[in-house]
């Protein structure tokens, strides 16, 4: 569940921008057919963190929700060698 990093109220075009939060944290948009340059709406709406995945949602707030974690398998434990039986 995502939840509000930023209340910003942006009023959106989404037939003919593609809107995304950088890396720097500020509130830009795109082209969708690629001409021209990226245009900031909003300079550092949010601080990062890189744990959570920031986007702006339907509202034009920027929200944030948990990265997906890779999770790792533990390593196999090492066979232990048979005891002989001794009578």
């Amino acid at each position: 569940m995502a939840e509000k990093a930023a209340v910003l109220g942006i009023e959106r075009d989404y037939k003919t921008y593609l809107y995304y939060v950088d890396g720097s944290g500020s509130v830009c948009r795109r082209r969708k057919d690629g001409t021209g340059d990226p245009e900031v709406i909003k300079i550092a709406a949010v601080e990062r963190d890189r744990n959570y995945l920031y986007f702006v949602d339907k509202d034009g707030d920027v929200s944030r929700s948990a990265r997906g974690r890779k999770v790792k398998e533990p390593a196999p434990a090492p066979e232990q060698p048979a005891t002989p039986v001794t009578p």
